[in-house]
């Protein structure tokens, strides 16, 4: 007998079809023999303390540098009405993944080209949209400073960027953040690149050279800031929350995790960072965690999340991920929904995905901040474990850390294209999950990964506080783990079939067990 019903993917609703009485498992993949990781501690690189100490430090020198004029010279966007009306009614309708801010184009080219002939000014010009002096060194600054009218943070879109080796660029703000410095071409090495989120609605870009070549260097040294990324301010859809809520953008129901000290999930406080990213128009945001490989003599960043949060290398290479953000227990001063705070990074790649079991492993580009914890896991599968205690970190709404606690629940109605055994369906105990906590790790007892958060499944999806008409659904980590195996178990040698994305014409072919497409394109899954 099957009944309709709908499932929620981090806030958004598609009609589903439950089907009552066992239904069995699709696409259940090779059956690998059990293993297991145990977590791992990040011993190298500066503690987040210390990277704050340092950020401070890099603020100021770079406050001394900037030309004078540089906060006169300034470049001021608005977001057209229909532009905020586009945003308001995105983050209300809580789309998956959850989108938190607009793209606004700027396409402002810098270049010191008209300067060839007349040197470096000792004292400061506008050059650009900008202000350029000559350094002690021989070498200069040029700044200028980007504003977006009621944003509550603000990403940079370089391209063209073309530096000489004694020239490096950053971005600030006003109250204590700085980010860089990004060389040459930058972090990708191809001139185009997203800078690092600074708090408010007004970014600085700065241009340093160290000399003496300044005046030669000067006119080799180009760029565009293509686009400013606006964050919003956050709206919420629906009921007002309670005043005894987490955040008052969260639903009564969601928990501080600094308000919980259990012994499971006390290390994903360690391992989970809040995401976000930009894709075409938007800027939207989920959640992962770092995951640990069986190799011991390396710590490579390896980041689990959600393939319906991000799985292309295009949009990885811009993520921005936010370690260590919580607030304390108590407190209701949350930072704005588009304001975190936290240690941020920047860029990842892809290293494997899957929309069969809703998992991307990334590859970081940048180390994780020294005493973050690589989260163990075990590949065993759980779905069919009823009763099962499952523990989480997540970031709801872009919200501080938040813990819940759910149990698998293997009588629970299961929603068509998320069959049992591929996805973990469990009933919510303690707090919940809402559109943010999307790719979020779910551990055991014993702090293992055994899954990811793909949503929620039931007849009342738009309330996460209903635990009784809603499940609570994972991807299931032994359903795809032949798929990550290659890098999280690499000693083992990994499945010898077809790896997610190759192209094959059967289901035998693939690692997943799981091949589909069209007629003659199809790949693994």
């Amino acid at each position: 007998m099957s009944r309709k019903t709908v499932s929620r993917i981090a806030g958004a609703t598609v009609v589903a079809v439950a089907l009552f009485g066992g239904l069995a498992s699709l696409g259940a993949g090779r059956a690998p023999l059990p293993s297991e990781a145990p977590m791992e501690v990040v011993t190298t690189g500066p503690t987040a303390l210390e990277e704050l100490a340092n950020q401070k430090e890099m603020h100021q020198w770079l406050l001394d540098q900037l030309p004078a004029g540089t906060s006169e010279q300034r470049f001021t966007t608005r977001l057209s009405e229909s532009e905020a009306l586009d945003l308001r009614r995105a983050m209300e309708e809580k789309t998956d993944p959850l989108k938190v801010g607009i793209v606004k184009g700027v396409q402002q080219n810098v270049t010191f080209a008209r300067l060839q002939a007349k040197g470096l000014p000792k004292d400061p010009i506008a050059v650009d949209g900008g202000m350029l002096r000559a350094t002690d060194d021989g070498g200069f600054v040029w700044a200028t400073t980007l504003r977006s009218e009621g944003a509550v943070g603000i990403r940079v879109h370089f391209d063209s960027l073309d530096l000489p080796g004694d020239a490096d660029l950053y971005v600030m703000n006003s109250t204590g953040q700085a980010f860089g410095p990004y060389l040459r071409q930058g972090p990708n090495q191809t001139g185009e690149f997203w800078s690092h989120t600074v708090a408010g609605d007004s970014a600085i870009v700065v241009l340093k050279h160290h000399g003496p070549d300044g005046a030669e260097d000067l006119v080799r040294s180009s760029f565009r800031i293509a686009d400013l990324g606006h964050l919003g301010p956050g709206f919420r859809g629906g009921p007002t929350p309670s005043t005894e809520s987490f955040c008052s953008f969260n639903a009564s129901c969601v928990e501080n995790a600094s308000c919980y000290n259990v012994a499971a999930a006390n290390p994903a406080k360690s391992a989970v960072a809040l995401m976000q990213w930009i894709a075409g128009a938007f800027i939207y945001t989920c959640t992962g965690g770092l995951i640990n490989d069986t190799v011991s003599t390396s710590q490579i960043p390896y980041f689990l999340t959600a393939n319906h949060c991000l799985s292309s290398n295009s949009n990885a290479a811009n993520l921005e991920t936010y370690f260590q953000f919580s607030i304390s227990c108590g407190s209701t001063s949350c930072p704005g929904q588009t304001n975190p705070g936290g240690i941020q990074r920047l860029g990842a790649t892809v290293k494997a995905t899957g929309s069969a079991g809703d998992f991307t492993l990334l590859q970081l580009n940048q180390a994780a901040p020294g005493g973050s914890v690589f989260l163990g896991w075990n590949n065993t599968a759980i779905a069919n474990t009823n009763g099962a205690d499952l523990y989480r970190i997540s970031h709801p709404a872009w919200a501080p850390q938040s813990y819940s606690k759910h149990t698998v629940d293997t009588s629970a109605p299961t929603c068509t294209g998320w069959p049992r055994g591929q996805r973990i369906y469990s009933r919510d105990n303690v707090g919940a999950t809402e559109g943010g906590s999307s790719g979020s790790p779910v551990v055991n007892s014993s702090s293992q990964i055994v899954g990811q958060l793909s949503g929620a499944c039931g007849f009342n999806p738009g309330d996460p506080c209903d635990d009784v008409n809603n499940a609570t659904v994972d991807g299931a980590f032994a359903y795809y783990f032949t798929s990550v195996q290659p890098f999280l178990d690499p000693g083992t040698g990994g499945c010898t079939l077809l790896p997610a994305g190759a192209s094959c014409t059967s289901n035998s072919q693939c690692c997943s067990n799981n091949c589909k497409g069209p007629r003659n394109r199809k790949t693994c899954r």
